[in-house]
């Protein structure tokens, strides 16, 4: 694709609403379905521009980023010498591959990709975090993640003239002795950091145009974007197959928690309490949105904080995965037990080793006798949610999909903390 037509799909990507999608528009994979599964692709694009986030007042400070940025690749900040990027690496859409996160040891969970975190409204597999900045500070200290601390961060910021620098420039002197003010401003720039990690556009953003299109002239957007097994997938994905119901809109997720009755570690009934225990959690978190070092505890993401109550329901809930770029970060679920995006749809086809745990107590899931061929439709048109390429050095989003150049002792450019 040239650039000038990639440029015009940013520009429609950034758009808000368009047009619906008139009938006549429709290719043969997609003609039978009704209004309302039309008006569900519809909405699949484009993305809309990212919210501001008024708990973080830095959120889109450009030194603020630049801090952030460095401290991410930061081998410092950990005693064995882990990185957010160890877990979270660019070359993998910001995962690490692997079914459960490796840093000092094995985490808990898979380590999901932090593409497009910024616009969820909760974080983690469970929701712990009501923020991407409060998310920040648990890998770090966690000891099977990078094992270190909050006095370790500062005293690695105030020791290094340039990290110095960046953050007098964003926040003031740097006092001596840690606190949790401090701490507060260092995953706020992380946080700033990660609001510059958004999805690219992908060939189901050109093809959701062209379908919107009535000039005639589609330009970047092409009815070609998605062959036609990914067409008949996209056909199952928002009729038969139900999937639309849990991953919708143009994030594709509806951002709640479900419960799929996967089996837990003991090979039979789910044994994560996951949603059930982070409402505990975020609620006493003190870098919650409420808190005392939020910049808008009175903001609605704060009254969402304070509005959370307990629920047996909540056990074993995971928070549903945006989808856009899901064909770069297997292994997949929240403990890596499926290896292939095959697994994925083979597994809600089935449902075979699922325990016969409810849906949000609804009678959601059921198997959906799609057959070999129709989850290789559905496969594909997963696989037209990938973007088209990664930023690169010439895209002014490509600066932060790499570790950061910074002047080694030598005084040659080298990667940060790498």
């Amino acid at each position: 694709m040239s650039s000038s037509a990639i440029l015009s799909l940013g520009l429609l990507f950034a758009q808000g609403a368009a047009p619906a999608i008139a009938r006549d528009r429709l290719p043969p994979e997609l003609a039978t379905l009704t209004d309302d599964e039309v008006a569900r692709i519809a909405r699949m694009s484009p993305m809309p521009a990212l919210a501001p986030d008024p708990t973080n007042r830095i959120a889109d400070n450009a030194d603020a980023a630049e801090l952030g940025h460095r401290l991410f690749f930061d081998t410092r900040l950990s005693p064995k010498g882990v990185s957010c990027a160890t877990c979270h690496d660019p070359a993998k859409h910001f995962t690490d591959g692997k079914p459960l996160a490796q840093g000092v040891g094995t985490a808990r969970r898979n380590a999901p990709t932090i593409v497009d975190a910024a616009r969820r409204r909760w974080n983690g597999w469970d929701g712990k975090f009501d923020s991407i900045w409060s998310q920040a500070l648990s890998p770090l200290e966690n000891p099977a993640e990078m094992g270190g601390s909050r006095v370790q961060l500062h005293a690695v910021v105030r020791g290094d003239p340039a990290l110095r620098d960046l953050y007098e420039r964003v926040f003031g002197a740097m006092p001596e002795a840690a606190s949790d003010a401090v701490t507060a401003n260092l995953l706020k720039a992380l946080g700033a950091y990660q609001r510059k990690l958004l999805s690219q556009p992908a060939p189901i953003d050109r093809f959701v145009a062209a379908l919107k299109d009535q000039s005639g002239s589609e330009g970047a957007a092409s009815l070609d974007a998605l062959p036609p097994d990914a067409r008949r997938g996209l056909a199952t994905f928002v009729s038969r197959g139900g999937c639309y119901q849990c991953h919708r809109g143009p994030s594709f997720t509806d951002e709640e928690f479900h419960a799929l009755g996967l089996a837990g570690q003991n090979g039979k009934v789910p044994d994560d309490p996951a949603r059930l225990a982070a409402v505990d959690f975020v609620q006493v978190n003190p870098f919650n949105a409420a808190g005392a070092f939020s910049d808008a505890p009175d903001s609605p993401r704060a009254a969402m904080v304070r509005g959370l109550r307990r629920s047996g329901e909540l056990f074993g809930q995971f928070r549903t995965p945006a989808l856009r770029g899901v064909a770069l970060t297997a292994p997949y679920m929240h403990d890596g037990r499926f290896a292939t995006l095959a697994d994925v749809v083979r597994f809600y086809d089935t449902l075979q080793g699922a325990s016969p745990v409810g849906h949000h107590g609804e009678s959601v899931l059921a198997p959906l006798g799609l057959g070999e061929a129709g989850r290789s439709d559905l496969v594909a048109f997963l696989r037209a949610l990938t973007p088209d390429r990664p930023p690169t050095a010439s895209d002014p989003a490509g600066v932060w999909w790499r570790a950061p150049e910074v002047a080694g002792s030598d005084g040659q450019s080298a990667p940060s903390g790498r």
